[in-house]
């Protein structure tokens, strides 16, 4: 067995043992294994792994993992759809996180949404665009006044830096360049993305309205020339007033008949709910008209 001697701060002499494994951890990190599968292969701890690599002088490896699909960057209907979502309900943030001793900052990017089937056709795009899937949780919420959630969450470093060049959330963010100059049919995948987040359909006893509110001013008016601009009908932009916000929001709607069946035909809604909701008032409309 290797040993070195040492001079401790106090001056006296101290032996120490070389793990027989040293050679065996350096030589398996070297050809590719992280620090934490050779301690499993090995079957020693992570920390000791990581111990002798440091007194090995060894340069620990980045952990970024890849991005599967290397054209991710090409502007799609799938990455228009996920674009359309971060502008709503999708959110991007890093921060500092800890797994017992070891401290590390984590890049995340965050969806949490009421409706299975909005989660799903996020997911759907998403594995389109970067390959792969995001993990998927649920959480049942103690107090029942609000709706239990579903939430879908990356950990992927070159994902975040992607997506959060575009300055996504609060009241700062606004239709990304590319899309407000693409044809027809990405501008309609976007929008569909933000109707699925920001979109409410609301029957009254005068009629319907589908509105989208968002705190982004700037946000908000370029939807408004996108939507307008594949031939649907909307209001002029409004202030929402009602006293349990806590910022200024903008919104528009949609009220008429025609504009309601261009919205369906150019987009609908992924989430069933809203989509049947609109089908509905559609067909009562007909049918009081048939009579």
């Amino acid at each position: 067995m290797l040993r070195r001697w040492k001079i401790r701060s106090d001056g006296v002499k101290q032996r120490f043992n070389f793990s027989p494994l040293r050679k065996e951890i350096v030589k398996l990190y070297e050809l590719g294994l992280s620090a934490r599968n050779v301690g499993k292969k090995l079957k020693i701890s992570h920390s000791r792994v990581l111990k002798i690599l440091e007194s090995e002088n060894i340069d620990r490896r980045k952990i970024v993992k890849p991005i599967l699909n290397e054209d991710y960057l090409k502007l799609t209907i799938s990455r228009a759809y996920l674009l359309g979502v971060m502008c709503g309900d999708g959110c991007v943030f890093s921060g500092i996180e800890n797994k017992g001793k070891w401290f590390f900052k984590s890049y995340i990017v965050h969806l949490s949404v009421k409706d299975r089937d909005f989660l799903d056709e996020f997911i759907k795009h998403f594995i389109n665009v970067y390959g792969f899937s995001p993990k998927i949780y649920y959480r049942d919420r103690k107090n029942k006044k609000w709706s239990n959630i579903w939430v879908a969450r990356v950990k992927r470093k070159l994902v975040y830096e992607d997506l959060a060049r575009y300055n996504f959330g609060g009241n700062k963010w606004k239709v990304p360049n590319e899309v407000i100059n693409s044809k027809e049919e990405i501008v309609c995948s976007f929008l569909k993305g933000f109707y699925d987040s920001e979109g409410s359909f609301i029957i009254g006893s005068r009629g319907a309205s589908l509105s989208i509110y968002s705190t982004s001013k700037k946000g908000i008016e370029e939807v408004k020339r996108l939507t307008e601009g594949i031939g649907i009908k909307v209001s002029e932009i409004k202030i929402d007033s009602r006293p349990f916000r806590k910022n200024e929001c903008y919104y528009f709607f949609i009220t008429d008949r025609k504009s309601f069946r261009a919205f369906l035909n150019k987009m609908g809604f992924s989430i069933k709910r809203k989509q049947d909701r609109v089908l509905h008032y559609l067909s009562k409309l007909s049918n009081m008209r048939s009579k």
